[in-house]
Order: structure tokens, then sequence, then C-alpha cells
């Protein structure tokens, strides 16, 4: 024991204290830090799991939210009297059958394509001798009757029918229409064969598929052809091996069978797959900033053995560099254990003194702080007096005191127009959303020309025509409003006789046109030039047609350049603006606003 101690005696200090640091602390901290990783990858694969579960679950739910709706309006169609009497009727003439198609049958498929996007066709098929093809009505032939008759194994009345026809994919819910009659005594010998197709738009759905970003998601036949993946174009199938391959790096998470989320769709099962590259970089950020902790850790420890070892010189290294921060006017307080030798009494005496110049400092400083405080009040002061506008409440409430009287009066022209001027405010002054629908900003040109009918009576006259199918497309708010405005003050006010506007807005071909003529003066074509090119951006001129202006600059942004914006000389005599966009209909709903 002598010997052990006289050898461990004569090693310095520093050696023996580092020694039994990475014997007894660094060593056994490395193998136990490589147990523990290996612990946390698994934790967090786990957890990554749970999380692309959870996610992917979310987005079948929406995908089954959409399909059912689809189901119930099969449903609805099948149990509508409507449908049935018209398609169990035997017609005596053409001209019976169309009055009776018209009135029963097309405005139900009309409402359903407009409110249903997830559908794409609807078609009642039956063997009636009497009636004829018709939109969304056909005649029950052979071939189809094999179709219908693939899914309508062991007697059920709504099932799920996918392939190829024309050479193109479809995915179609189908409902045995005859059911229904055994419950009607009026029909229940009736021999007509019917039945409901309902084609899912695949495309709108493949965008519900789209909105899982941590992966993608695979929904596929028993026989593994692919029909709904965020990866598919439109008419496009695919084997899942085939798909598999093309995206690198894909790794398949989970599958289930799709029956449990809709019972109709059997056989029929969902992949779920992830890139496995985004998920070794997790577990690879994870194992460096714990290996980085790791680090700090063993940092750290060494640093205060260091301390240890040579607390004298670190107590006057860090005196010394806050003697250099205090001839830089930085007096910090010096907070370490200074102890109660020379070295502690010198540290103790630079603290007092520190603190005291600090203290002299922060007077002087909350006095500055406090002129500038006193400085900005009063600016603040004189913004806020500048800022004071009229509360939009109170100039609400006021026009609708104004219509109010009015109506008392009898003066029901004017209530009518104070009433429409509020809305046009309301809608001037919420600037909630940048896309509108078509048939909203119709309405607001309504409420603008009304207006402006009660200011120049007969002397105005409008005509506005817009296609029922695109109403519901969305475009840039206060797109179409401005083209008026400007053939009322430009083209309507300077003429002398009776002042027209016409506005037409039409699907032509992949793009909208949007056409708003007057009859007024017109303008010759060298200023018609400039004008254009005035709004266009191409001219110097920045004080004409700020209107205009505005609608090309907003129409830009949304568009960039697959927009047209043209003026013409028209046929009625003045100036005709035309305005060609894309019609899109899937416009992000999370689109931010241009103006911000």
């Amino acid at each position: 024991m002598r010997k052990i101690s006289k050898i461990i005696n004569d090693i310095p200090l520093f050696k023996k204290i580092f020694s039994i640091f990475f014997i007894f602390v660094f060593i056994p901290l490395l193998i136990l830090s490589s147990q523990f990783i290996s612990q946390i990858d698994f934790y967090i694969n786990d957890k990554l799991h749970s999380q692309l579960e959870n996610a992917s679950n979310m987005t079948i739910s929406n995908f089954k939210k959409a399909i059912e709706l689809a189901i119930n309006l099969a449903y609805t169609i099948y149990s509508d009297p409507r449908v049935i009497e018209t398609v169990n009727t035997r017609y005596l003439s053409v001209e019976e059958f169309y009055d009776a198609y018209e009135k029963n049958i097309k405005p139900i498929l009309q409402n359903a394509r407009i409110l249903y996007p997830q559908i794409s066709q609807i078609t009642i098929y039956c063997d009636n001798p009497t009636i004829l093809n018709a939109d969304g009505l056909a005649f029950l032939t052979e071939e189809y009757k094999k179709f219908f008759q693939k899914g309508g194994k062991e007697g059920k009345n709504l099932y799920v029918l996918s392939g190829l026809e024309n050479e193109k994919p479809y995915v179609s819910i189908v409902l045995n229409l005859n059911f229904y009659e055994q419950y009607v005594p009026k029909y229940q010998q009736s021999t007509i064969k019917k039945f409901l197709r309902i084609d899912l738009n695949r495309v709108y759905l493949n965008s519900i598929l789209s909105t899982f970003k941590d992966g993608h998601i695979f929904i596929a036949d028993e026989e593994d052809t692919v029909y709904f993946s965020d990866l598919l174009y439109y008419n496009q199938v695919g084997r899942l091996s085939d798909l598999l391959k093309e995206e690198k790096n894909q790794t398949i998470v989970f599958e289930k069978l799709l029956s449990t989320e809709i019972p109709y769709f059997e056989n029929w099962r969902y992949i779920v797959t992830t890139n496995n590259s985004g998920i070794s970089k997790r577990l690879f950020e994870h194992q460096r900033n714990y290996l980085a902790i790791v680090v700090l850790c063993f940092v750290l420890a060494f640093f205060a053995l260091f301390l240890i070892v040579n607390s004298v010189v670190s107590r006057l290294s860090v005196l010394a560099r806050h003697i250099k921060k205090a001839r830089k006017q930085q007096f910090e307080s010096i907070n370490i254990e200074a102890g109660k030798d020379e070295i502690g009494q010198v540290i103790e005496e630079f603290n007092i003194m520190a603190q005291k110049i600090k203290e002299l400092l922060e007077k002087e400083i909350k006095y500055e702080l406090r002129q500038k405080e006193l400085a900005l009040e009063k600016k603040q002061a004189e913004i806020n007096a500048l800022q004071s506008q009229i509360n939009p409440h109170f100039l609400f409430n006021t026009l609708e005191t104004i219509r109010m009287r009015s109506m008392l009066k009898k003066e029901f022209e004017t209530a009518n127009a104070i009433k429409l001027l509020a809305k046009l405010l309301k809608r001037s002054i919420r600037w909630e959303n940048d896309l509108i629908t078509i048939e909203e900003e119709i309405l607001a040109i309504y409420y603008y020309l009304e207006i402006q009918k009660y200011r120049f009576g007969e002397k105005l006259k409008f005509e506005v025509e817009v296609e029922e199918d695109i109403k519901s497309t969305k475009i840039p708010k206060m797109t179409i409003q401005p083209l008026v405005e400007n053939a009322c003050v430009h083209g309507i006010e300077n003429s002398k006789g009776e002042g027209r506007i016409v506005v037409k807005v039409f699907k032509e071909g992949d793009m909208i046109v949007i056409r708003v003529e007057d009859n007024g003066k017109g303008m010759e074509d060298e200023k018609l030039a400039e004008l254009l090119r005035a709004i266009k951006g191409l001219s110097s001129d920045k004080a004409s047609s700020v209107g205009l202006k505005n609608v090309f600059r907003r129409l830009e942004l949304f568009y960039d350049k697959d927009f047209s914006f043209d003026i013409f000389r028209g046929e009625l005599g003045g100036l005709k603006v035309v305005i060609k966009i894309p019609n899109k209909r899937d416009f992000e709903d999370a689109v931010q606003s241009v103006d911000s």
C-alpha cells in the first residue's frame, strides 16, 4: 500500500484527476450512450410510423366522406318517385318523353353535378323501349346488362365496378333501381330493368389524397391496379409494383383493406408509403443532437476539472478579461466563487466598483429612454389623430336610417338604391377573400348597375349574360366590376342619347372570356393603343385608367402570363374590353392575399 501511495503521490495532480475522469466517466459514458441511442432510434422510428398512420387515416377519412356523399346521392336519386315514374312510363310520343325528362330527370342530375365535385357522370340505364338516349338517361342494352351483372352477385343492390371503358379508366357506383319497386305496389309488376351508375371523379379524389404530405397513398383493387393516388395523372391507372418502382426510396409503411372504411369496395385496399431517406434523415438528426449533448456534457465536465486544477490561473484570467471589458465600458460583475484569499478580495472590490459604475450608466440611459418615450408618445398621438376615421358601423347605420326614412316616405326607389350602396360599401371594406365566384362578382355588378340606373333613369340600359356551368368558377375579386364602372364613367356619362352596357361571361375552350362593351363615344385608334400600353405598364403614363391598371395587375399576379387583356372599338360604337383567363376551379383556399 505504501508503494502504491508513493506512486500515486508522485503523479502530478493534473494527471491524476484527468486519468480518473477518462477511466470512470468518459469510457462508461460512451458505452451507455451507444445503448441509449439504439433505444432512441427504435422509439423515434415507432413514433414516426404512428404519426404517418394518423396522418394517412385523416386523409382516408376525407376520401371516405367524399365517397359516402356519392353513395348517399345514389340512394337519394333511387328513392325519388319522379325518377322511378319517368323510367317506368310507356310514352306514346317523343315529345311526351322529353317533357317528362326535362321535368323529372334533368333538374336532379344538373343539381347533383353542381353540388358533388367527386362525381364526374350520372347515368340512369333502363330497357324501356319508349325512351330515348339523353344526358344522364340511356337505354339498357344487352352489353350494359352484362356489364352491370358483373358486380350484382349474391343479391347485392349497391356495388362498385372498375376497369377500362373506351380505353379510359373508370370507378363507378352502381345501384339496382328495381330494388325500390318491391315496396311500391304500383311498380311491383314492372318488368323494366333499371340501373343507376355514378362515375367517380378520379381527379378530385386524387386531389384529396394529395393532402397527405408525408408520403403517398395508393388505393388498389384486388388485382393490384391502382385507381386512386396523388401520383396519377388524368385518365391514368397503373400497377402498384410499377408505381413503386418509379418513385425511388419509397417504403411501404402499412396497408389495410379499404372495405373496413367503405364496405362497398370489397377486396380493395389502400397502401401508405413514405420516403425512406426522410426517415433516415430524421433518425440521423436525432442521433446528431444526442451526440452533440453528450459531447457538450463531456466538454463541460472537462472544463470543470480544469477550473479545479487551475483555480488561481482561471480566476486571474477572468479578472483580466473583465478589466478589458471595463475599458470598453462593459461593466459586468464576476459571477464566480472568488474565495477569501487575496485574489478573492480583489474580485470582490472589482464587483463593487463595477456595480456602482453600472448604476450610474443605467440612470443616464433611463433618462435618455424616457425622453425618447415622451417624443414617441407625442408622435403616436399625432398619428392617432390622423388615423381617426368614421366608424364603418356608424356609416352603415346611417345609411340604414336614411333607407328606412325613405321607405316611410314611400320613396322605394331611393330606399333600394341606398340598400344596394350599403352592400357595395360592405363588399369594399370587408376584403376577406381574394378569390370569389363569378356569380358573386356578377351580383356586385347588378348592385352597381342598379344604382347607376337610379342615377341615369331610362338613359341606361344594360344586359348581363353568364353561362350557367361557370358561375361557380373562382376568379380574382374586382375583376369585372372596374370594367363596368369604367364603361359607365367614360362611356355613358358623356353620351347624350340612350346608354347601353353589355356584359357577357362565357367559356371558350379551356378559357373563360369576360367581355364588357358600351355604346359611348369610343376612342381613336392611336389613343386606344396608348391606353392599352399604359394599362400593361409599357408606357410612362401613370395617371390614366387606374382601375383598369389594377385589374391587369391582379390578373398578372394570379395567372402570370396565362391570360389576355385587350380593348377594341366595339360593334355598339363605344369600347369593348375582352379578358381571357384560364378556366381554373381548384384554386388553393390557402391562397395568400396578393395585396399583402
